[in-house]
């Protein structure tokens, strides 16, 4: 058992490598998207680490500055779900990339005065062009891989995410202490003009057949997504699933933002490098990529299970007391959310009609950021009032009961197939 899985992970990295090199249009995606996630990672840093400094570490306030940032992506994810069906994905994706460089560019000026209010109107610019991005992003990476290697491309980009943000993040906490937040800001900027270039170059053989301008409404398309989505009922009870996680999900960075100002002095080296474990379990996660795609129910069970792991880890974080500990607690924790997003993401796509892909993918990204960003303000403002450790509980047992939810669904439902067969004598 043991080698036939050493032989499986071999072939999947040689896999990988030929992807990689037989792909030149990928290749240049995977580049410019990894910079790019590299450098927002640098400004996540920087606006926490703003936000706890001019407030003194106020619960509520930092819930604010994480949970802004993904508010609006109820509306700008959806909108650019629609986009990404009717357009040129290509051209949208790089009109979204100059957008960023510019909104990352106002950082510096928001930061050098030091305002709240700019620093919060920023966020919620930078998030609806981030969600836009994210959208139109999964629908064109299957665009350019093709349906068969678009599992094995999500991975790689998970690579290429988890290497960016655990450097991002963990150099960004060093980068503010030494050369200040003005210049992290600019860095972004300068990585979003990198990714403007490489998507410019990496159109792929042939356009989607997804693509097109229809005659309908913005708002006709958005309906017809919510109206499929209502029709299946495996669609509707994984973004559902993925909703109450964002109930619980949403408390986690604001939480540990507040550990770190709390038990380690608001220093900015440990902030980056508890925002650093996320790479670190994004590449755990992208570690194990080969027992996924081998069937619905196992990519199903690992959709329900990583969700309860995940909740039951992040209950534990605020008891542990040694920072070492803690971060390996962290990036157990978030490889678990990671092997989630691996099987949830190209399962959600496969279950979606084709024409359908980038109105789901938005959908579920626009409920489930939303009510992240929202759940972010609240868990703030109640680990302010009941302490880390009530609102971590409350957190992880919120992401534990999505994927209990997810797991009764799948339960229900096999044993109304098994019904079904039997009565049909199969």
């Amino acid at each position: 058992m043991l080698k036939d899985m050493i032989k499986r992970d071999i072939a999947d990295s040689n896999g990988y490598l030929a992807f990689i090199q037989e792909n030149s249009a990928f290749r240049r995606l995977w580049t410019g998207w990894t910079v790019s996630s590299l450098g927002d990672s640098f400004n996540q840093a920087a606006v926490v680490f703003l936000i706890l400094t001019l407030t003194g570490g106020e619960g509520l306030k930092t819930g604010l500055a994480i949970g802004l940032r993904l508010s609006s992506r109820l509306i700008f994810a959806g909108l650019g779900g629609v986009i990404a069906d009717r357009l040129d994905r290509r051209l949208f994706l790089i009109s979204l990339d100059l957008s960023l460089a510019a909104a990352a560019l106002l950082f510096v000026f928001a930061g050098s005065t030091g305002s709240l209010p700019a620093l919060y109107a920023l966020t919620v610019l930078m998030g609806a062009l981030s969600a836009a991005h994210a959208s139109a992003r999964i629908v064109y990476l299957q665009d350019v891989a093709g349906t068969a290697r678009f599992d094995r491309a999500l991975a790689l980009m998970q690579i290429g995410f988890g290497m960016a943000v655990f450097l991002g993040n963990g150099l960004g906490g060093a980068m503010i202490a030494v050369v200040g937040c003005q210049v992290v800001f600019i860095l972004d900027a300068l990585s979003f003009l990198f990714s403007t270039f490489c998507t410019w170059t990496a159109a792929p053989a042939q356009a989607a057949a997804a693509v097109k301008a229809g005659r309908s409404s913005l708002r006709q398309d958005w309906l017809a997504g919510i109206s499929h989505l209502r029709s299946q009922p495996v669609l509707l009870r994984m973004v559902l699933t993925n909703a109450i996680w964002s109930l619980g999900g949403g408390g986690v960075f604001v939480i540990v933002s507040l550990l770190c100002y709390q038990r380690f002095d608001n220093d900015p080296v440990v902030l980056g490098l508890f925002f650093a474990m996320t790479g670190a379990g994004a590449l755990a996660a992208a570690a194990v990529r080969p027992v996924l795609g081998r069937g619905f129910q196992q990519d199903a069970l690992i959709i329900g299970w990583a969700c309860v792991a995940e909740g039951l880890l992040f209950v534990l974080l605020p008891h542990v007391s040694s920072l070492p500990l803690s971060l390996v607690l962290f990036a157990a924790q978030l490889a678990a959310a990671f092997l989630f997003g691996l099987a949830y993401q190209p399962l959600l796509l496969r279950e979606a009609a084709p024409a359908m892909r980038g109105r789901i993918s938005g959908l579920d990204g626009g409920i489930y950021l939303s009510l992240y960003g929202l759940a972010a303000a609240v868990h703030g403002a109640l680990a302010a009032a009941w302490g880390l450790k009530a609102a971590a509980a409350l957190a992880g047992g919120i992401m534990a009961a999505a994927g209990l939810f997810w797991l009764l669904f799948l339960h229900r439902r096999n044993g109304s197939s098994a019904t079904t067969q039997l009565c049909s004598g199969k």
